[in-house]
């Protein structure tokens, strides 16, 4: 049943980081920052890695489609380049793109088109603010309409409605490309710093089959690799 729900392509990619490799098939863009898979997890290791800082997985995912991920911001300190999250449309050369990012401050959550323009929708978390060492789920949604995304405690229920709703107005709109990344940080230096964790990543077809409890479900036979590889023939 959990390899035909995958076959279907509810959920079209997942990685729970569990055998201590970064997967061949993720290409590091823009700066390379300091990636370790260790403990499950997968983190960004370097507080001033670079703008932009990007793990990508290459999927050329038909959209609509949908990015979920466990965060943990080990490291922290405000400022402007101070930023980790999700990315899409992701440029196959610069990995620049669309990102829904904890931006500037821990309770601040913010649409960006990397390198171009600020959406400016800067909002508040619905719990207040992201705490440093604790586990949150981050979820977005692009499609040929815009671009949402919302943020929740790991434990806690799903929030029903996006925090953040936006069409394609904040610069030039991004070619699609497919392809879904985990933005580890953008900072050159002092005062802004970031180190960030991530775990169970996955895209899904839709937003409604993109749940912690869903693709939690699905166990990958030899991990992403061969998770991957089946999908793939799927298709």
């Amino acid at each position: 049943l959990l390899w035909s729900t995958v076959a279907q392509g509810k959920v079209l990619f997942y990685d729970d980081f569990d055998d201590g490799k970064i997967d061949p098939k993720y290409e590091m863009k823009d700066q390379n920052g300091k990636w370790v898979e260790k403990g499950g997890v997968v983190s960004q290791t370097n507080p001033t890695p670079g703008d932009h800082t990007y793990l990508i997985m290459p999927g050329g995912f038909a959209e609509p489609h949908t990015g979920l991920v466990q965060i943990r911001i080990d490291e922290w300190t405000d400022g402007d380049l101070a930023r980790a999250g999700l990315g899409f449309r992701l440029d196959p050369g610069t990995g620049a793109g669309y990102a829904f990012l904890i931006h500037h401050t821990l309770n601040n959550m913010e649409f960006l088109n990397d390198h171009i323009a600020w959406k400016n929708n800067d909002t508040p978390p619905p719990f207040d603010v992201v705490e440093k060492g604790k586990w949150y789920w981050m979820k977005a949604e692009i499609s040929k309409s815009g671009f949402t995304g919302k943020i929740w405690p790991d434990g806690e229920k799903e929030p029903a409605k996006w925090l953040l709703d936006s069409k394609f107005d904040f610069g030039a709109e991004r070619v699609v490309t497919g392809n879904v990344g985990l933005n580890g940080g953008s900072s050159t230096g002092a005062p802004a710093a970031t180190v960030v964790s991530f775990d169970n990543f996955a895209v899904c077809e839709k937003a409604d089959e993109c749940t912690p409890k869903i693709i939690l479900a699905v166990e990958p036979a030899g991990k992403l690799s061969t998770t991957w590889g089946t999908i793939k023939m799927k298709y």
